[in-house]
């Protein structure tokens, strides 16, 4: 662990120190310290430097180099005479080493062929896609809050009396409720008829989601100074901008909304049996 602790540590301060002199004029340490150069660059047989660090040329060893070798755009050439005793680095390019050279087992190059690119850029529109989709999701919730307030008007109250009186039991509600969902989900999608109820069953959930995000937005919006001033969807509005601004939180923000869906699963799961009950005592 320590040994990894030290090359990592290596590795991020030759990547500092590469992009600090990146902006740099071409300078030449004197020997037993330092190299960096713009340009191709040779290290002498029997000659002896700490790093070699080079930007948009080539690096031939002859000498000895103990520390680290990093190599920008440009390809790394180690001769039988040289002795390497720190980490490699090549970016851009490749390495190429004669028999009997003496070189350390940190290794590491990056050559940038078309698979890379083509790689990378695959993962930079990926990252880009969440990204914008993430951004859109929290838009739309943040929308669909106070419109599902000014939607319901009184009918939102007795969620939010939910949220005040026992959101601990709403959780467990949910949580249950959750795992039951998933179970039918499973069990409906072995057929093919049972699909159309799976969407159903998941369109369902979506819709005591956001019933329920706007009943817990309010409660958040309460909780802002002068809020008995404001109308509901203000309330609603300032409160689903705190909630959706925890669930975008990295780590934290998954369990945020895994709360927020059980909290409103156990909400519905509460208001449907409150109401099958009203209809049986009525019936009775």
């Amino acid at each position: 662990m320590i040994v990894l602790l030290k090359i990592n540590q290596r590795f991020l301060l030759c990547f500092i120190v590469s992009f600090l002199f990146s902006f740099s004029s071409t300078t030449v340490f004197a020997a037993n310290e330092d190299v960096f150069m713009h340009q191709s660059t040779v290290i002498p047989d029997k000659q002896s430097v700490e790093n070699v660090i080079v930007i948009g040329g080539d690096a031939t060893i002859y000498g000895t180099v103990r520390e680290a070798i990093v190599i920008f755009n440009g390809d790394l050439t180690v001769k039988k005479s040289a002795k390497i005793e720190g980490i490699i680095l090549v970016i851009g390019g490749s390495i190429h080493q004669e028999p009997g050279a003496h070189v350390t087992d940190n290794v590491l190059s990056l050559a940038f062929d078309n698979a890379t690119k083509n790689s990378l850029f695959i993962a930079s529109i990926t990252l880009l896609g969440i990204w914008l989709v993430r951004i859109a999701c929290s838009l739309l919730l943040f929308i669909l809050s106070p419109l599902t307030v000014y939607l319901l008007k009184h009918r939102i109250d007795p969620f939010v009396a939910y949220v005040y009186r026992s959101p601990i039991q709403l959780l467990t509600i949910g949580f249950i409720g959750s795992l039951l969902v998933i179970a039918l989900s499973i069990l409906l999608s072995i057929t093919m008829i049972g699909i159309p109820f799976v969407i159903l069953l998941l369109l369902l959930v979506l819709l005591f989601f956001i019933v329920g995000l706007a009943a817990v937005s309010i409660r958040m919006g309460e909780w802002l100074p002068k809020s008995t001033e404001r109308p509901a969807t203000i309330k609603a509005a300032t409160g689903a901008g705190l909630v959706i601004a925890g669930i975008n939180l990295p780590l934290f923000g998954g369990i945020l909304l895994l709360c927020q869906i059980w909290i409103s699963l156990g909400m519905m799961t509460v208001w449907i049996w409150e109401k099958i009950s009203k209809k049986k005592q009525m019936a009775s």
